[in-house]
């Protein structure tokens, strides 16, 4: 047993995994999914590039500002849904959240083996 599943401090999402799906004219294009999968998640404020920081400190601050957090299920969610695609999305405390990039897998020792998710809100 380790910690990465039992001892850290997980609160309650909405998964909305992406899918694939195709429009009326034939085209083959990804979004989230409608349907949410219920899960439990960790979150940690992520580190910023200097570009998003300075965002923030432009004339237009509130209207492009944007927050970043790093996200980890337990290993039992990616056990069973497989890791998610960059265009699912998350929805924690009554907001959406994108999934940014793809999945950061670490797979060094099967006690530590992960899959660490960054997601922003625009």
């Amino acid at each position: 047993m380790s910690l990465l599943d039992t001892g850290a401090r997980y609160q309650k999402v909405t998964v909305y995994p992406e899918e694939l799906t195709v429009d009326s004219d034939g085209n083959k294009f990804t979004r989230p999914s409608k349907t949410g999968i219920p899960a439990l998640a960790r979150m940690q404020v992520a580190n910023q590039s200097g570009t998003s920081a300075r965002r923030a400190e432009q004339d237009n601050e509130g209207f492009e500002s944007e927050k970043v957090y790093r996200m980890r299920f337990p290993r039992s969610f990616t056990k069973a849904h497989g890791i998610l695609g960059a265009q699912s999305q998350v929805e924690w405390n009554g907001q959406r959240w994108s999934v940014f990039g793809d999945a950061t897998v670490y797979d060094a020792s099967p006690a530590t083996a992960r899959v660490d998710y960054t997601i922003k809100r625009f």
